[in-house]
Order: structure tokens, then C-alpha cells, then sequence
């Protein structure tokens, strides 16, 4: 555990808690396991797995899944105000980068482990944590391939623990999810309750099975185009089953919110890393990224109002009302200059929404476009109809979420995409949006194509991917490498011998290497596919 977040009262999550102990330091580390309670563990365990999703901690050496996955996945390039970046401008990999990926998350799935195993008399909370984990060994598989997992856990009785198939673990995940929605049915009638420890859905346990069941989808869709025809049989039962499940899927972004406020180790991660500190002055971080031209002009050639939600405007051959990006690899990009200035994340926007704004877990509009998928590939019926709904209402949501002002769990978790009106933020932007786009087969689902590379299955990927910008970066990563869609631009330095010229994975990390070694799968480089990834 790399924290023990003590949570005894609701009033400790808000910001009126002035005197509470740096409750988002993540760089405490007591091993030596306390009588801490489940209620007591669970805020610690869901804001460390959103610090590692998001960012990484506030002083970690290196930063979390999604800005690896930024810059694997074509959003953001190096600008010109540092040198660096070397492994992300060339993909030579070492077993150093970003090996705290692996650490932190682990360290993370023991805090898990440790609530699960007081089910008894707090059957919720382990529920959760259930969920928790596959959430967790989900992004270990997805960027590692395989990992220890049926002998992890289990400390001093398994310290070298043996290595188990990507899609064996898959299958697990399966598993453990029906599992944690009959433990949340079966705990309804006893058991202490979950309350505001929980810092994503304050004890609502249907909308921890509604995000269950959407994080289900998003695994079988994962592994539902590798063409092995016995796996192929299984993801179609399952999604079968799936779609017709009691609770339904999420209505809402699936959002950590543990009370982030403007003040010292407790702002939201993203934002204090490339955003602002709690003094008010620019981060460290700040201006060392800046977008691609790639997904500005994603953005810019389809009349995309989110750009300039999510962008300040740049400074370009004196021009200073113009999108100022770079290709990964580019010897000389933009920087910081009167003459020369990149394009870098607009202050209280989409992205650097502030420092109270909440980290998301899952978005609505991720969701929605798998759902899309599903209907539209026939792994759910409705066909076309249903796609062409979830697909508009997938550009809707991430409108919304780009938009939103409220940092409210309250907020967030009661206002579902159907309430929305036209007074909602982004609605305005959606519908000039639309407007402008009624002859783009990129936003006008009834135009895209029903043949060609992947058919209308590319251009829910395409708009899935707009949505996922910076914010759900380890998605669209992954929906690249399973789908080859859309088609990202490698690094103009790219050592990687593929046709794309990208990478498809991490490499094991060194503290892996210095203590178990023996149990580490031969002859993995960064260019070893993992078992889903089977489309170029």
C-alpha cells in the first residue's frame, strides 16, 4: 500500500476539512498492516487508482497510465521548452519506463486485496474492491500482457509468484465481476453500509453493478476480434447475457472525487501536474507537452468546437489566433516563445478543469460507443438503429463532459444524459456541432460506410477516440492496437520495425527483474503483441 487514507467521517472528504492530514499524500507507505477497518481503506484505494490512472502521485518519478498512453496514442508530442522524452520521440523502450506503472498498481490491488478480505460483516466495501481489482489487473494485462495474477497478493507466502496467460486472466475477469454483483445482492441485507468513503458512487451499489457491467463490455469487446473461433463463441455468449443484465450499464461518468480542493497535496492530480500548483504558480509540467497536429486537425478540419475548449490558441508565422501543434519526433517543435508559441492545455478547460475537479475512472461517452460497437457488429442486437442512437449520444456526452463546470459526486451521479437541456454546458457546442456536419460520414452516422476497413465500426472508434483525449488516453490506446483505428501518426524517430512504426506494450520492469526474474515470460519486447491485439 503506498497509502493508508483514514476515512471516519464524511466531513474529512470535503474541503471544509482545513485540519484533516494531507489526505491525498501518496507517498506514505505503511506495509505493516493496522487494524484499519474496510470503511476506513476504501477513499485510500479509489483515490490512489485514479492518481495512477490519471497522472501518477504528485512527486512520483514518473507519471500515470494515461500519460504514457498520450503519447503512444497520438495526442500529445514534446514541446519545445525541454529536452527528454527520449523513449516516447523513438520507442526504445527500457525496462525503466514508467516501471511504476506496475509497482503502483500492485501496491494498489493489495490495499484491494486487504478490504476484500474482510468481507465478513462489510460485504459492500468488498464488494467494491472486487471490482476494484479487475480494474486494476485490467491495466497490468493491457499494457504488460501477462502478469502474476491467480498467485499475486499473497505476500510473504508468494514473493516470487508465477506468470499466467493474458487471456486466461481475461476469462478470470469475467468471473470476478459476476461475482462482485451477486456479493452486492447477496450483502443487501446486512452488513455495515458503504457511505462517503466511497468517493465514486457514495454507496450506491447499482451504479457499482452498472459499472461493473460496462467494464465487462469493455473487456469482451477487447478480446472480441482475435479470430480464434472457440474465444469468438465465448465473447458472444457472454455479451449475449450481458446485454440483458438486471442493472443495466452506467448513466453517468464514473468519477473519483475524495474532495479535491486548491491546497497542498489535495488538488485533482492532472491538473497539479500540468496545470497549476496550490500557490497559484505553473506547474513543473506544464508547458513540457503540447498537442499533436494530428488530433488538432482532427479537431479543426471538422469544425470541432472542443478544440478551443481544450487548447489556447498558439503563435505561428505571426499569426496568433491559429492551433499550434507538433509531430512526435519533430527536431524543432513549438515552444514558449513571443514568436513561436505551441497550443498548450487551456487553463480552466476541458482538460485542466481546476484543482477540485474529479478524476475520471470511465467515461459515459466511452461506454456509449462500445455499446455502439456491440449493436453495430451484431454482438448485441439492435443493429444500426441503436448504434446510430449511442453514437450520437456518445458525441453528446463527451460534449458534456468536456463542458462541465460541477465537481459534485451529487451532481455527476444524478443527471443523466437524458436530462440534459439546452442550457446544459457543451449542449450549445454538441449541436453546432451536428449542424455543421450533416455531410461528414465522421460525425453523421447514417453516411458512414458499411464496408472498408472495418466499416461504421471505424468511425465509432474515430469519435471514441475524440472523446477519450488526454482523459481516457489508455482506451483509445488499446482500441488502437485491437482495432488499428484511427490511424495515429508514429514518431518521426520511431526505431519500431512494425508497418505502423509503433509499439504495442510495456516491457517488465527492472524491480521485476531484480526479484523474479526466473518467472518472467522470454523474449518480450515492446514490439510483442498481446493476445487480443490481432488486427493491422
Amino acid at each position: 500500500m503506498k497509502i493508508l487514507f483514514r476515512v471516519l467521517l464524511a466531513a474529512a472528504l470535503t474541503t471544509a476539512a482545513t485540519g484533516c492530514e494531507k489526505f491525498l499524500d501518496v507517498n506514505e507507505n505503511p506495509n505493516n498492516p493496522t487494524a484499519a477497518t474496510p470503511s476506513e481503506l476504501l477513499a485510500s484505494a479509489l483515490t490512489t487508482t485514479a492518481f495512477n490512472y490519471s497522472s501518477g502521485s504528485n512527486t512520483s518519478t514518473l507519471p500515470g497510465y494515461n500519460s504514457y498512453a498520450s503519447f503512444a496514442a497520438d495526442y500529445w508530442g514534446k514541446s519545445g521548452v525541454v529536452n527528454g522524452y527520449t523513449e516516447e520521440r523513438t520507442y526504445n523502450y527500457t525496462n525503466q519506463f514508467y516501471q511504476s506503472l506496475w509497482s503502483n498498481t500492485y501496491d494498489n490491488l493489495n490495499d484491494y486485496n486487504l478490504i476484500q478480505q474482510q468481507a465478513v460483516g462489510y460485504p459492500n466495501h468488498a464488494a467494491i474492491a472486487r471490482i476494484m481489482k479487475v480494474y486494476n489487473f485490467l491495466l497490468l494485462v493491457d499494457e504488460f500482457g501477462d502478469i502474476p495474477y491467480f498467485t499475486a497478493l499473497q505476500g510473504a507466502a508468494s514473493t516470487t509468484p508465477t506468470y499466467d496467460k493474458a487471456a486466461d486472466i481475461y476469462k478470470d475477469f469475467i468471473v470476478q465481476l459476476d461475482g462482485a454483483i451477486a456479493d452486492a445482492n447477496a450483502a443487501a441485507s446486512g452488513g455495515v453500509g458503504v457511505g462517503a468513503e466511497d468517493v465514486v458512487f457514495r454507496g450506491d451499489m447499482k451504479k457499482w453493478k452498472q459499472f461493473a457491467n460496462s467494464l465487462k463490455l469493455r473487456i469482451l469487446l477487447r478480446e472480441s476480434q482475435t479470430g480464434d473461433a472457440a474465444l469468438d463463441t465465448y465473447v458472444r455468449t457472454q455479451l449475449a447475457t450481458l446485454q440483458t443484465a438486471p442493472d443495466g450499464f452506467i448513466t453517468n461518468d464514473v468519477v473519483v472525487q475524495p474532495g479535491y480542493a486548491q491546497s497542498a497535496n489535495q488538488q485533482n492530480p492532472f491538473f497539479t501536474r500540468y496545470g497549476l500548483t496550490a500557490a497559484g504558480t505553473s506547474a513543473t509540467e506544464q508547458l513540457y507537452q503540447i498537442p499533436t497536429n494530428f488530433i488538432l486537425n482532427q479537431y479543426v478540419n471538422n469544425n470541432d468546437p472542443r478544440v478551443s475548449q481544450l487548447y489556447a490558441f498558439g503563435v505561428k508565422d505571426g499569426a496568433s489566433n491559429v492551433y499550434v501543434g507538433t509531430d512526435l519526433g519533430e527536431r524543432s517543435p513549438a515552444g514558449a516563445t513571443a514568436t513561436l508559441r505551441a497550443s498548450f492545455f487551456l487553463q480552466g478547460g476541458g482538460l485542466l478543469k481546476g484543482p477540485n475537479a474529479p478524476t475520471p475512472l470511465m467515461l459515459l461517452s466511452e461506454h456509449l460507443f462500445s455499446k455502439a460497437e456491440a449493436e453495430t457488429r451484431n454482438l448485441f442486437t439492435g443493429g444500426d438503429a441503436a448504434a446510430s442512437t449511442d453514437f450520437q449520444d456518445g458525441i453528446k456526452a463527451s460534449f458534456v463532459y468536456f463542458y462541465r463546470t460541477s465537481t459534485s459526486l451529487t451532481d455527476i451521479n444524478s443527471t443523466p444524459l437524458s436530462a440534459t437541456t439546452s442550457g446544459t454546458p457543451g449542449i450549445a457546442q454538441y449541436n453546432t456541432y451536428i449542424a455543421a456536419n450533416t455531410n461528414n460520414p465522421l460525425v453523421n452516422y447514417a453516411l458512414a460506410p458499411s464496408a472498408g476497413s472495418l466499416g461504421k465500426q471505424s468511425v465509432i472508434i474515430y469519435q471514441k477516440y475524440l472523446a477519450e483525449n488526454s482523459v481516457a488516453s489508455t482506451e483509445a490506446w488499446d482500441d488502437y492496437r485491437r482495432t488499428a483505428q484511427p490511424k495515429i501518426q508514429a514518431s518521426l524517430e520511431s526505431i519500431s520495425p512494425r508497418a505502423d512504426k509503433l509499439p504495442t506494450r510495456l516491457l517488465y520492469p527492472l524491480t521485476e527483474t531484480n526479484t523474479n526474474a526466473a518467472n518472467i515470460p522470454a523474449n518480450v519486447t515492446q514490439f510483442t503483441k498481446i493476445f487480443w491485439d490481432v488486427v493491422d
